[in-house]
């Protein structure tokens, strides 16, 4: 085994992009209590049969422990990075509020090219170091 293969780039970066992504979801998972299901007319339903609300019950509480499993993961990695990784990772994908590029990069104050070539490099770090290095994607 090589200790530093050569990687894809592109296919790592989209593998962290996409864990990334499911942040906020996973925050709204794991802190969700139970509530009813919802209609598209924003009719609140209770189900009439108790076996379905404990299998639901069941999911949830399924759903719940993968999302903080993976949450704690997430947090760990980030702790692992350094400062500017990690700031740069949070405005773009953890913040409670999505932000676009133009205001991320102009908050760090960098141009354009610069912000994409350091979160670039923030997103082949966390890879690196998420789950002993399970994102990155070797040519």
């Amino acid at each position: 085994m090589i200790l530093f293969p050569e990687i894809d780039k592109k296919k790592t970066k989209k593998n962290v992009s996409n864990l990334l992504n499911t942040y906020r979801s996973l925050i709204r998972i794991a802190g969700s209590e139970h509530s009813p299901k919802i209609t598209a007319t924003y009719f609140f339903e209770m189900k009439d049969c108790l076996l379905q609300k404990v299998n639901r019950i069941e999911t949830i509480q399924n759903r719940k422990k993968l999302a903080e499993s993976e949450l704690l993961k997430i947090i760990d990695t980030m702790n692992r990075l350094d400062a500017n990784d990690r700031e740069l990772l949070y405005d773009k994908f953890m913040h409670a509020t999505e932000q676009t590029n133009i205001a991320i990069y102009m908050k760090h104050h960098m141009s354009e090219s610069k912000f994409y070539r350091e979160l670039d490099k923030a997103l082949i770090h966390f890879a690196e170091a998420y789950g002993d290095g399970e994102l990155i994607i070797e040519k």
